[in-house]
Order: structure tokens, then C-alpha cells, then sequence
């Protein structure tokens, strides 16, 4: 069996004789830069100068040998550009705060502010995003007040003009897209995964307007006003995906959505009913889209506790979710699968990424798969991933070990 044909056989709920496996496939199942080239030292690996595909989360493009190594099924099909307004093209070399040599896009160029920050700025010179000189790991958001709409103003973001704010892709993305997602489905034998991410029902930073907190206000103090924005939001995923769909739909069998987070560590971020009233709707419109237009399942991801909403994310269409926050709230593996199981197919929740694979020894990494293995794998619906990105820090010997254990305990050839 291919891996493609194992990753189908898992999001349409069937078990498979391997268990598929996941490291990169999505911008939430990958693993930053330097972990990946510490990862790659302790295995004996030549993995050459990894390109930085993220470079907010700074994500390593995993590649041979990598794939290889760790069995993986699922391969990203990346946009041209992920984040910053930053085309991946151009490559050139970087030095990471750990001292390690990366590749980064062209139009990647940081600078010195007084205080010793690294800071870029989008093209139209403003300020996007920071980092500390010494070590950084990692670039932060710069939030700007100065575009934010004040939470005292009355003259709100008018929909349409939200809308149309929401950039759609350009022809010579779209070309690419195309062309990398035939190469990878007639050249490889690995699932390919969408990376759409155009569907972003909220932000950290500014979102429609709104600073988070003005948002999260809003979300109680003006319903119509959110549903409105929310519709246009979705209306503009539509005509983005009609686009996406288009050149890359004969290619890939997944779709990762959207990034926007729900959950907190012990409850979701607002009350299950206002998702229910007004993201609701709106989701179920985009992933009735998809599925009346392509064959690909939706993938969404959501960190935290959100198993108050999960009944709602199913009813919306949501095929997969990601990354399975087991040390949330209410986010018990086995109470997941028994309730939801059926109805959503779970990508993640192999090992704890705040716990067991951060602080475990390599055994009990080990133990912690095998638990979850008995757990998720039970009638298909499980991709093999941990909690989320691996991050730096994690012990390299613990990263392997989960894989590894993935590899050994997912195998029914002995039994």
C-alpha cells in the first residue's frame, strides 16, 4: 500500500496495516528549523540547508532524507507565500540564534533596531514582525495600534470592504501551485496536502479591525456586526478556493483550512453558542464548497480545549482536526474517540507536546505512543502526528523515539 493510499483509507475511516504517519505535511504538524537539523545530526542524516517555508513559526521544509527515515505519508503542497508577504523564492543563507545555516526567502531581511531586535517590515515598509538578537528562536508579530479600529468607535469595518481587503491569489501563484501539486502527485507516491490557510475566522493580532481582545468583545456586544464580517470573511474564502480548486483539486486529498484557534488550555475561547450562532454557518457554507467542488476532506486546525464545540465543528463539515490538545480541558484522548470518533478523523494527539515529548525520558515517550496508538487507531480516522509543531528544545533522542515507536507499534506485520 502507497502512503497515499494509506492517508485515503485513514480520513475516510478505514484502519490500515501501517499506521500513516505525519511530520511536515501542514504548517502545524512540522518542526522548527534548529530541532530539525539537531534531529537530523543525532540520526547521521545529511539533510543539506533546509529552507525556512514558515518563517513565523520557523518551520523547516522536511525533505529526504527526513520523509524517509520517519516513513512519513503526507507531503505539503505550500503556498508561494506563507507569511510576511514573502514570496519563498530567491533563496539565500541565514544564521539562525542558534548558529545554524538556513535558507530563507530573498525578500527576508531583518534588521537592527537600537534595542538589538531583529525587525521586518512588509513591502510597503511597516513594521510586521520582531526578534531578539541573541538566541531568537522565533519572530513575533508586531502589532500595530495605529490599524486597529478604537473599541469606542461607532464607524466599524464595512463587510464589502473587509472583503475585498482579503487578498486573492495571483495568477502566477495559482500557475505554480499547479505545477508543484501535479509534480508531487505524479513523481511521488506521498498524500498531498493542500496548504489553502486562506480562511482565518479571527486573529491574535488585528482582524477586520479589531485588536483580539476589541474582537472577543464584540463577539457579545455586536453579534449581527461579527456575522456580517464572518460572512464576508467566508464569501472570500469561496472566491479563493474556487480559484485554489481550480489548478490544484485532481492533486490533493487534504485541505488544510484554517489556523484560527478556539480553545485555551481549560475551556474554549468564547461560548459554545456564539460559535454556534455565528461560525457556524459560515464554516459549513466553505466546506460545503469543497466538498461539492473537490474530493479533498477539510482539515482545520484549533489549539486548546474545544470538545464543547467538536459537535458543532462536525456539523459545520469539518473532516479533520488538528492537533488534538490532549492536556486541555475536557480533551481526554479516549473520551474524544468514543464521542467524536465516527465523525472526525484526528490528526495529532500522538504524544504531548507540553509534557511527555518536552520532559519525558525516550521510554516513556515510547509509552505514551503506544497509549495513544490503542486509542486513536481503533476504526480508522488517525494520522500520527504529536501535539502540534515540535518545537526547540525537545530532546532530539525524544523526537526519535516517537517516531520510531509510530514506525514499530503501527506495524501489524507481527501480529
Amino acid at each position: 500500500m502507497t502512503s497515499r493510499e494509506r492517508i485515503r483509507k485513514a480520513i475516510n475511516h478505514e484502519e490500515t496495516e501501517e499506521l500513516p504517519i505525519d511530520l511536515g505535511g501542514t504548517k502545524a504538524s512540522g518542526i522548527h528549523v534548529d530541532e530539525y537539523l539537531e534531529v537530523a545530526q543525532l540520526l547521521g542524516l545529511e539533510v543539506g540547508i533546509p529552507k525556512v517555508y514558515d518563517q513565523f513559526q520557523m518551520l523547516a521544509r522536511v525533505e529526504e532524507p527526513i520523509l524517509s527515515r520517519f516513513k512519513c505519508d503526507v507531503i505539503q503542497l505550500e503556498n508561494v507565500c506563507e507569511t510576511w508577504e514573502l514570496d519563498n523564492k530567491d533563496w539565500k543563507n541565514w544564521t539562525t540564534g542558534k548558529g545554524h545555516t538556513v535558507q530563507v526567502p530573498g525578500g527576508f531581511a531583518p534588521e537592527y533596531d537600537e534595542e538589538g531586535y531583529l525587525i521586518l517590515r512588509n513591502q510597503k515598509g511597516r513594521k510586521v514582525a520582531f526578534m531578539p538578537q541573541k538566541d531568537g528562536l522565533y519572530f513575533e508579530r508586531y502589532n500595530d495600534p495605529a490599524l486597529a479600529v478604537s473599541a469606542d468607535d461607532d464607524h466599524l469595518m464595512d463587510p464589502e470592504v473587509w472583503r475585498k481587503s482579503i487578498p486573492l491569489y495571483r495568477d502566477e501563484e495559482l500557475k505554480l501551485l499547479e505545477q508543484r501539486a501535479k509534480d508531487l502527485y505524479n513523481h511521488t507516491e506521498f498524500s498531498v496536502s493542500g496548504g489553502f490557510g486562506k480562511l482565518r475566522m479571527t486573529s491574535t493580532s488585528i482582524f477586520a479591525g479589531h485588536e483580539f481582545t476589541d474582537w472577543l468583545c464584540r463577539l457579545c456586544t455586536d453579534p449581527e456586526y461579527v456575522y456580517e464580517i464572518l460572512e464576508a470573511t467566508a464569501d472570500r474564502a469561496i472566491e479563493n478556493l474556487k480559484l485554489y480548486l481550480e489548478a490544484v483539486e485532481p492533486y490533493i486529498d487534504t485541505i488544510f483550512m484554517s489556523t484560527t484557534d478556539y480553545g485555551t488550555q481549560d475551556r474554549e475561547l468564547f461560548h459554545p453558542d456564539i460559535f454556534r450562532d455565528l461560525y457556524l454557518p459560515n464554516l459549513k457554507k466553505v466546506n460545503d464548497y469543497v466538498h461539492s467542488h473537490s474530493h479533498a476532506k477539510t482539515m482545520y486546525h484549533s489549539c486548546g480545549s474545544i470538545r464543547n464545540i467538536l459537535g458543532y465543528m462536525i456539523e459545520a463539515g469539518i473532516d479533520i482536526i488538528n492537533p488534538v490538545q490532549t492536556t486541555a480541558a475536557g480533551m481526554d484522548p479516549a473520551a474524544l474517540k468514543e464521542e467524536f470518533g465516527k465523525d472526525i478523523v484526528f490528526w495529532g494527539g500522538g504524544a504531548d507536546t507540553q509534557t511527555t515529548l518536552q520532559f519525558g525520558t525516550p521510554k516513556e515517550v515510547r509509552a505514551q505512543v503506544r497509549e495513544r496508538i490503542d486509542i486513536f487507531r481503533k476504526g480508522g480516522g488517525f494520522v500520527f502526528n504529536p501535539v502540534h509543531n515540535i518545537q526547540y528544545g525537545v530532546r532530539p533522542e525524544n523526537v526519535i523515539a516517537m517516531y520510531d515507536e509510530a514506525i514499530r507499534y503501527g506495524s501489524r506485520e507481527d501480529e
